[in-house]
């Protein structure tokens, strides 16, 4: 049994992302420490995230697969030092499922088609709903065995609004030691493996979402949203520790990085990408809202289960 559940994994796999290996889970820690704010008195602001991955592929047949993904990460926002609390902190959490299917149309296309529900809270009890409900449409098509393009769409129901990211990129293996992916707007890496236990690169990431929160615990007066917007350019290198597991370690600096709190009605038309769209939060004026934490430094150490499809 045990040995058919790793064949249905390994065949899944390599129908689902056809590379030459597949992270199954992730669990890692992030943080941020000692960033400036807004604030007449030189306190600084931490920011901590941790977070829990999996996924699993499951082989329909030789055309579709269905792959089942769960994550949870929870972030906190610290001030210190704070003796007279005069800044509250924050801490809010996302628990995400994916639920997709993917079929392949032939021998070079197939097309990911994936529903993305989200519970985005801070856990108190506030007046609107924390869950949100957005989905990917992927698409693979490989014009060589080195290189494949993707193409596709990605949505999700915002609190701040609807949010729509038209996506483009490809996935290019240079040789046996360099490889480059792109995907815009969200992420480039360009890695280089010299050895089958070291890998190491530069990386570019963005991520935008929203989280429902109150100031305070029980006074639904106090409803609010934060609007995350958080990019980070990375140096990043992994080892091999054995039996599939590998040891991730990141080094980098945020750009124009912005967590920012709105009212709950405070709402824009639609976020297009990078591009707000009728944008009418804080009196037609967003930008006076400052963010609770400006840029830094972060750093960020995660283990991954790496399932190899090649020898």
């Amino acid at each position: 049994m045990k040995k058919l559940l790793l064949t249905l994994v390994v065949l899944a796999s390599a129908t689902v992302f056809s590379q030459e290996s597949i992270d199954l889970a992730n669990v890692y820690f992030r943080t941020s420490p000692a960033n400036s704010f807004d604030n007449p008195f030189g306190e600084k602001r931490h920011f901590n995230m941790y977070v829990v991955d999996a996924k699993l592929p499951i082989v329909i047949n030789d055309k579709n697969v269905f792959i089942l993904g769960l994550e949870y990460n929870h972030q906190t926002i610290t001030t210190y030092p704070n003796p007279a609390n005069v800044y509250l902190d924050y801490s809010f959490a996302s628990t995400m499922m994916q639920l997709g299917l993917e079929h392949k149309w032939n021998d070079k296309s197939k097309m990911l088609f994936m529903a993305i529900p989200r519970y985005n809270t801070d856990y108190n009890k506030t007046l609107n709903s924390p869950f949100q409900l957005g989905g990917l449409a992927l698409g693979t098509t490989k014009r060589s065995e080195n290189f494949e393009w993707k193409y596709g769409a990605y949505y999700n129901g915002e609190f701040f609004g609807p949010m729509i990211v038209p996506l483009f990129g490809f996935n290019w293996k240079i040789n046996d030691q360099m490889r480059f992916k792109l995907m815009i707007p969200l992420n480039f890496e360009y890695s280089y493996q010299p050895k089958s236990w070291f890998r190491a690169g530069v990386r570019f990431d963005g991520v935008n979402g929203s989280y429902q929160a109150q100031l305070i615990e029980g006074q639904n007066w106090s409803d609010y949203y934060i609007d995350r917007a958080d990019n980070n350019a990375w140096l990043f290198t992994e080892f091999h520790l054995g039996k599939n597991v590998w040891f991730h370690l990141k080094a980098g600096h945020s750009v124009l990085r912005k967590y920012r709190r709105f009212a709950p009605d405070d709402k824009m038309t639609l976020k297009l990408g990078p591009v707000n769209i009728g944008d009418s939060r804080n009196f037609d004026n967003p930008k006076d809202i400052p963010s609770l934490i400006d840029n830094g430094m972060s750093f960020e150490a995660r283990f991954i289960y790496r399932l190899p499809l090649k020898k």
